[in-house]
C-alpha cells in the first residue's frame, strides 16, 4: 500500500516542524495563529491517522480554496485556513456539522493565547441552537427510516446493511444535538451515544442489532425500527417540536418552530 504507511506520533511531530516555516511563507503577515487538531491533539493518533492543522488568517481570500490535503509517504497531511469568525461559526457554534466539529480541541503551535481563547469559547443559548439542528435533520431521519422499512418489505438483504447504517447515522446525529454533546470522533459515536441520558428507551437495543450484524432477521428489525422511531417522536412531542404538516402547499411557509 503505497498510499498508506505507518507513522508514529513522533513522525507527525517532525512533519509539524517541517511544515511550520512553509505555512509562514505562504501566509506571511496574514497569519495570526497555527494549531494542530483531531487525533494528534488527543494523543490518539495511530498507525494510519492523518495529521490535521489549522492556520488562522486575518481575512478570507476571495475565490480561493481554503484547504490543502497532500499524501506524502503514505500520510495524509491536511491544512485548513480560517478566520477567527469563520472557525467559531463552523466549529464552535451549533451547525449541521457540530455533532462532530463541536468537540474540536486545538493544540497551539503559534500564538498560544489566541488558540486558548478559542478552546475556551462558550456557546450561548446552546440548547435552543441544538434543537434547531434537530429540526434540520428530522426530515433525513424520516426518509432514511422509510427506506429501511421499504427494504424490509422487499426482503432486500443486499441493501439493508447500508440503509440501516445510514438511518442509524442520522439517529446518532440527532442524539448528539438532543443531549447537546458532540462526539469525540465518528468512530466513538456509538459508544458515546449509548451513554447519553436522553435517548429512545430501545435505542441501545437497535444498536446491538447493528453491532452484532443481526439485521437479516427482518421481523425483529422491523419491530425495533418502528419502536425506536416512535420513541423519537414521543421525545420530540414532549419538547414541543412542531414536525409535521396538515398541508402540502408550497405557498405556505415551512415550520421551523422549536
Amino acid at each position: 500500500m503505497k498510499g498508506l504507511q505507518k507513522h508514529s506520533h513522533k513522525d507527525r511531530e517532525k512533519i509539524i516542524k517541517e511544515i511550520i516555516p512553509l505555512i509562514k511563507k505562504k501566509f506571511g503577515k496574514k497569519l495570526i495563529a497555527l494549531a494542530a487538531q483531531a487525533s494528534f491533539v488527543r494523543n490518539e493518533d495511530f498507525d494510519y491517522s492523518d495529521l490535521e492543522l489549522i492556520a488562522f488568517v486575518r481575512e478570507r481570500p476571495r475565490g480561493k480554496n481554503w484547504t490543502m490535503g497532500k499524501i506524502r509517504n503514505g500520510l495524509l497531511v491536511e491544512l485548513i485556513w480560517a478566520t477567527n469568525d469563520s472557525y467559531i461559526k463552523t466549529v464552535k457554534e451549533p451547525n449541521p456539522d457540530w455533532f462532530l466539529s463541536g468537540s474540536d480541541k486545538l493544540l497551539p503551535l503559534i500564538n498560544k493565547p489566541f488558540i486558548n481563547r478559542l478552546n475556551n469559547y462558550k456557546v450561548k443559548n446552546l440548547k435552543n441552537k441544538c434543537y434547531r439542528q434537530i429540526i434540520h435533520y428530522f426530515g433525513d431521519l424520516q426518509e432514511s427510516t422509510a427506506k429501511v422499512l421499504n427494504a424490509i418489505k422487499k426482503k432486500n438483504k443486499l441493501g439493508i446493511p447500508l440503509l440501516l447504517f445510514d438511518m442509524c447515522r442520522y439517529m446518532l446525529i440527532i442524539l448528539s444535538f438532543l443531549n447537546q454533546e458532540p462526539y469525540t470522533t465518528f468512530a466513538k459515536s456509538v459508544e458515546e451515544a449509548q451513554k447519553f441520558k436522553k435517548k429512545p428507551p430501545h435505542f441501545n437495543d437497535l444498536l446491538q442489532i447493528v453491532i452484532e450484524g443481526e439485521y437479516q432477521n427482518f421481523n425483529k428489525l422491523q419491530k425495533i425500527v418502528e419502536q425506536v422511531f416512535t420513541e423519537f417522536e414521543d421525545i420530540f412531542d414532549e419538547l414541543g417540536f412542531d414536525l409535521y404538516y396538515d398541508n402540502i402547499d408550497p405557498n405556505k411557509p415551512m415550520k421551523r418552530r422549536v
